[in-house]
């Protein structure tokens, strides 16, 4: 059976741009900034050279989500998942049903998670469930391999900030951020 899947990778980015550095070497403010933080070499009025590593700082990572279609879980996708922001993958079954999900090319919600605990994903979004199962039990389930699970609903987002600004955010569709419910539930126990 052929599924396709789909990630998503912004390119790395350049490090931060470190004006005071820049102009200790010389450089002065304008399009030279510019062109250090686009790779170039510049020349100050001294005729001094200044090279981009002198005044940027390590690349930055860009974002990266993975879509995976309606399927079984399989190696190519736990490598191509490596380390993404997002992982959506399909958990049509619970686990008591693992031998239907592997006759029919599914996904239960434990293999999901486990899937994304070994590509070492930061957030799973579980899809295609059965409306047989309960998301919320789903969602336990999966958590039990990999705690950062979510089961959004329709309409609801993922906002996946650049990596240096925190970690991907569920978003309900009326735009406030999800709660876990038992985790709140267990805050405002005595």
């Amino acid at each position: 059976m052929q599924a396709y899947g789909y990630a998503l990778v912004e390119d790395e980015r350049p490090g931060r741009f470190d004006e005071r550095a820049a102009i200790g070497l010389g450089v002065q403010p304008g399009p030279d900034f510019g062109r250090l933080q686009d790779g170039e070499t510049v020349k100050t009025a001294t005729g001094a050279e200044v090279r981009p590593e002198q005044v940027l700082g390590e690349p930055r990572a860009g974002r990266k989500v993975v879509l995976s279609g309606d399927t079984a879980p399989c190696e190519i996708t736990a490598v191509v998942a490596h380390s993404a922001d997002l992982l959506v993958h399909e958990a049509t079954f619970g686990d008591e049903e693992a031998d239907r999900a592997r006759e029919t090319g599914h996904t239960t919600a434990r293999a999901a998670a486990q899937l994304a605990a070994e590509a070492e994903v930061t957030l799973l979004a579980l899809t295609h469930l059965s409306p047989r199962h309960p998301a919320g039990a789903l969602r336990a389930e999966a958590r039990e391999m990999f705690e950062n699970t979510i089961v959004p609903r329709d309409f609801d987002r993922v906002d996946v900030p650049l990596p240096e600004k925190g970690e991907p955010v569920h978003v309900r569709v009326r735009g406030e951020p999800a709660v876990d419910l038992a985790a709140a539930e267990a805050r405002t126990e005595p």
